[in-house]
């Protein structure tokens, strides 16, 4: 080094000690540093047509000299695509560069799709150090100096992509509060590191092939996280690493004895290391390996992670007990001999059907509780033949306050809480599913929320005299329509259930408590369609059947009742309308409710999720890549809306109660994505059985009872009429009445337009 470089590199290091970097990489000058790499093998092969051909272990790394390769190239297109100025790889503003990296890579590698958000993880962590390296050696020892915001020879030189406009947003941004915050944050995490690595790049997977072509076998995490931090002499890094060493080996002998079981997660090196596992990381292995590729590969059971977390909290409790009684002297087996009760022949139980204990005649006589219950049936609306259906037999209690919780849930207005004893239909659905249940056969014996218009108390019927309700019948399909909306055969409170009148008197509007902007349907429905008329309201698609609205629709809708699947498709052919005037009728594809809910009870389950799959990809096999599926769902009694990226093998789950979605919905989405990207030829044959990547959105929260369905039109509004909807409604906190006001009217006055006086 000459002196007067010497003399340069001692200014810039005046103040603290040096800094190991990467910032070798800009002394292009220098002879014998390293340049900035350009791979001609990669271009060579290019030019010629061809593709490198990279192999993959059965834990999904890149292998052999190819994938080296591979992760240099990766390197190179995070330097040339991804802006040195921008603050977060998950910024929706870098999708288009991202798929111009897949691109690249795709173009010059043989890699599958499923590697696909492997790869773009990558490159982001390039990208993300190679700013760390620019900040280094360019910037840090000079933020608050005029000259840095001129780029420096060595990046015009070797970066050239790198504009003075990039470059001056990259100050920018590493001048501003947030970064000195992230970055101070940074620096203490970095302090608490204790177990740093001795290898370099790519060091758990190197070692990992290393050991599997040795014994042609791969390698536990905890074997490879050991190995990673011994230096050349055989000694471990530091004394904090030679703690948890001496933990593997004490650990990996009890397992070799049997005295030791790895289950999942709560493996030897979680268990060494003291802390749990988290879902989005896999210590001891490269980037590239996710946790389900791991355990495949390894054999290894996986243990769900509630059962694991309840097992760290018993075991955090048990700890916290100990010490308890060590400090207060207790002996805990004297102490539970002591508070023992004196028992002779018990046979009180919860559950058992023997002779109970015989009461004691000082006892009191038992206080009836202030909520009694009554035996009940329970039903559920049958969509597409009208009516009710009695799906299970149980116990209502009906006094309650709508803001009494269900599991943790509001019970809401109009709801009562149930407890099912005997199930009718098991595999329906429950109207308000929770956590713990979806389907009836799954709630008996609980507690859980049902529409209160949807319960029938039968106090006085015998149980023989209960029985499944008659389903409308089939053939009656066509004629006059009386009850067809949720709720329409009205349920009542009598000993016995009323009979149905052959003609049943439709509910009137009350005006005065209608809003102005939705009057004149109401008029109209009242006048004209009570008597079993209809409206027909042309469908999405010119070969699809036109939709019909009946006067209890019209009524559902103007006096903010639940909604029917017609006024759900009205709504999108409002909406379809709408795109191809602004034109973003090429920006989404909707698919009918009618299609895809499970409204049928007593059927083939297998074969009806079957059949509602093949509707999903008959509608999305001609789809081409970017258009977004939206999909409104009926679980039962409740609306959700799914925007389905077949192409990214994404959904995003829009749910106005905020649960997860049902095992009936999951089972759905992955038969249809898996069976349409064999049936489009992506050549995922592998992962047949995989499950699709389905995340529970951020969305508005219903606070009522039957607002999910204007919830789920507001939703797909939303989605479709603003540039960047699904970011909007992410961030959206709360519907108020406007916003649903504004939802009906818009179906309203499209419904209006179709009226023929």
């Amino acid at each position: 080094m000459s002196k007067d470089q010497q003399e340069e590199v001692s200014t810039q290091t005046q103040v603290g000690k040096p800094r190991r970097t990467n910032s070798s990489r800009f002394n292009a000058d220098e002879e014998g540093k390293r340049r900035a790499t350009l791979l001609k093998r990669v271009h060579v092969v290019r030019t010629r047509g061809e593709r490198i051909q990279v192999s993959f272990d059965a834990k999904g790394q890149p292998i052999g000299k190819e994938g080296d390769e591979l992760q240099s190239w990766i390197g190179v297109l995070a330097r040339e695509h991804i802006p040195i100025w921008i603050a977060d790889f998950r910024s929706a503003d870098l999708e288009p560069r991202k798929e111009q990296v897949w691109l690249e890579v795709v173009t010059s590698f043989t890699v599958d799709e499923s590697h696909k958000k492997q790869v773009l993880k990558s490159c982001g962590e390039s990208a993300k150090c190679f700013r760390y390296d620019l900040y280094q050696a360019f910037v840090r020892d000079h933020i608050d100096d005029e000259s840095v915001w001129q780029r420096p020879a060595k990046v015009v030189k070797n970066y050239p992509t790198i504009s003075q406009d990039d470059w001056e947003r990259f100050i920018t941004y590493r001048r501003t509060g947030d970064f000195k915050r992230l970055s101070d944050q940074g620096i203490e995490r970095r302090k608490k590191s204790k177990y740093g690595s001795t290898t370099g790049r790519d060091g758990y997977r190197k070692r990992d092939q290393e050991i599997f072509e040795k014994t042609g076998s791969y390698a536990d995490r905890h074997v490879i996280w050991r190995d990673t931090r011994i230096k050349p002499d055989g000694e471990y890094k530091n004394p904090s690493i030679k703690i948890i060493g001496d933990q593997i080996d004490e650990l990996t002998q009890q397992d070799t004895q049997g005295s030791f079981e790895s289950v999942g997660t709560e493996d030897i090196l979680t268990k060494s290391l003291g802390n749990p596992e988290h879902s989005g990381r896999l210590r001891g292995q490269s980037k590239f390996v996710k946790q389900a590729q791991y355990y495949n590969a390894m054999h290894v059971p996986r243990e769900n992670p509630e059962v694991s977390f309840m097992k760290r909290q018993l075991a955090s409790l048990e700890r916290t007990v100990q010490e308890l009684c060590a400090k207060h002297g207790i002996n805990r087996e004297t102490m539970a001999e002591e508070a023992a009760p004196e028992t002779v022949d018990q046979h009180n139980s919860f559950k058992a059907s023997c002779t109970l204990n015989e009461k004691d005649a000082d006892a009191p006589d038992p206080q009836p509780m202030p909520n009694e219950s009554k035996e009940c049936q329970l039903f559920l609306t049958d969509f597409i033949n009208g009516g009710e259906v009695l799906v299970a037999l149980g116990r209502a209690y009906m006094d309650y306050v709508p803001t009494d919780t269900v599991h943790g849930i509001p019970l809401g207005a109009g709801n009562v809480r149930v407890t099912i004893s005997v199930p009718k239909l098991k595999r329906a659905l429950i109207p308000i599913p929770t956590n713990e249940a979806t389907y009836i056969e799954e709630a008996v014996g609980g507690f859980v929320a049902w529409p209160k218009k949807l319960v029938v108390i039968q106090s006085s019927l015998s149980q023989a005299s209960r029985g499944p309700s008659q389903a409308p019948d089939p053939e009656a399909k066509g004629k006059k329509r009386i009850k067809k909306r949720a709720g329409r055969n009205k349920l009542h409170s009598q000993p016995e259930v009323q009979q149905q009148t052959a003609e049943e008197v439709p509910p009137t509007f009350d005006f005065d408590a209608i809003p102005i902007e939705l009057r004149p349907l109401a008029y109209y429905a009242q006048s004209s369609l009570s008597d079993g008329s209809q409206i027909s309201c042309p469908p999405q698609q010119s070969d699809e059947m036109p939709i019909y609205i009946g006067y209890e629709d019209v009524y559902d809708f103007i006096t903010f009742k639940e909604i029917s699947a017609s006024s759900i498709m009205v709504y999108i052919s409002y909406l379809s309308d709408c795109c191809a005037r602004v034109g973003l009728d090429q920006r989404f594809v909707f698919i009918s409710p009618f299609l895809v809910s499970p409204v049928q009870q007593n059927v083939d389950r297998v074969a009806y999720i079957r059949e509602r799959a093949d509707n999903i990809i008959r509608i999305i096999t001609n789809i081409p890549r970017g258009r977004l599926v939206l999909m409104p769902y009926n679980s039962g009694q409740h609306w959700i809306l799914a925007v389905i990226n077949p192409w990214d093998d994404s959904v995003l789950y829009f749910n106005p109660l905020g649960n997860d979605p049902g095992e009936d919905f999951q089972q759905l989405i992955t038969l249809a994505l898996n069976d349409w990207k064999l049936l489009v030829g992506r050549g995922i044959t592998k992962r047949r059985n995989c499950k699709t990547l389905i995340q529970t959105a951020r969305c508005p929260i219903q606070q009522g009872n039957v607002q999910c369905g204007y919830f789920v039109l507001g939703f797909m509004r939303e989605i479709t009429l603003n540039v960047d909807g699904l970011a909007l409604l992410q961030n959206k906190t709360s519907y108020n009445e406007a916003d649903l006001n504004l939802v009906r009217q818009e179906w309203t006055t499209y419904v209006m337009s179709f009226i023929q006086y």
